[in-house]
C-alpha cells in the first residue's frame, strides 16, 4: 500500500497519480507498464514515486483497494435495499462490476487486469488477502436474514458465499473478456441464481 507520503499530499495532487497509473494500465499489459510513463504523465519525480509507492504492483493493489471499498459501500447499500436477500445483493455486485468497468474510463484498464495471467496469479492473490476476504464474509454474516435459507451446518453460510462469489467472479471475467455476449453472459448468471435461490431457500419462503 502506499506510504504516508502519499496520504498526505493534496487530494488533487492525489487524483492526478491515480489517473497516471489507471492510464498506464489500460495502455499496456502489466509486464509493460512503464513507471516513467506514469512519471511523467502525473508530473511527479521518478524518486517522488518511490517516496509513495515500493513498485508497479504495489500501485495497483491500491487501485483496486479503492474499487474494492466501492464494492463494500454497494453491499451495504444492496442489503439494505433488498432485506437481506444475499442473492439479489449478487446480482447488484454484478451489476455494479459491469457498470464500473465497461464505462468508457474504466474498460481498457479491466480488460488488461482481468486479462493478463501475471496480474491473476500474483497481484490479485496478494490483493485477496487473509483479512480483506474476512471483512467481506463478515459483511455478509452480518446482513444476510439466516432465517431464509435452509441451512444445515453454520459452515453452510459461509459455502453459500463461497459458491456465489465463484459465479458473480466468473460471470464479471466472462463479461470483460467477452463484451459482445454481454447479454447473454447476464441472462446465464440470472439463470444459475434462480437455480442456486431455489435449492438453498427454505421451501415456505
Amino acid at each position: 500500500m502506499p506510504t504516508e507520503t502519499f496520504f498526505n499530499l493534496p487530494q488533487e495532487k492525489k487524483n492526478k497519480i491515480i489517473m497516471a497509473i489507471k492510464n498506464e494500465f489500460a495502455r499496456v499489459s502489466f509486464d509493460k507498464v512503464s513507471i516513467n510513463k506514469i512519471v511523467q504523465d502525473a508530473n511527479i519525480s521518478r524518486g517522488s514515486f518511490y517516496m509513495y509507492f515500493e513498485d508497479k504492483k504495489d500501485m495497483l493493489i491500491y487501485v483496486l483497494s479503492n474499487y474494492h471499498e466501492e464494492v463494500m459501500s454497494t453491499i451495504k447499500e444492496s442489503f439494505k435495499d433488498n432485506n437481506g436477500d444475499i442473492f439479489e445483493v449478487f446480482k447488484d455486485i454484478l451489476k455494479f462490476t459491469t457498470n464500473f468497468g465497461t464505462s468508457k474510463e474504466n474498460i481498457a484498464f479491466c480488460i488488461n487486469i482481468f486479462s493478463d495471467q501475471t496480474v491473476q496469479n500474483d497481484v490479485m492473490l496478494q490483493f485477496a488477502n487473509r483479512s480483506r476476504q474476512k471483512e467481506f464474509f463478515d459483511l455478509f454474516k452480518d446482513h444476510i436474514h439466516i432465517n431464509t435459507l435452509n441451512l444445515q451446518s453454520p459452515k453452510d453460510v459461509d459455502d453459500i458465499i463461497d459458491i456465489l462469489i465463484s459465479i458473480t467472479q466468473k460471470a464479471t471475467m466472462d463479461i470483460f473478456l467477452c463484451l459482445g455476449e454481454k447479454d447473454e453472459i447476464l441472462e446465464a448468471y440470472n439463470n444459475k441464481i434462480a437455480i442456486l435461490k431455489r435449492g438453498m431457500l427454505k421451501e415456505n419462503i
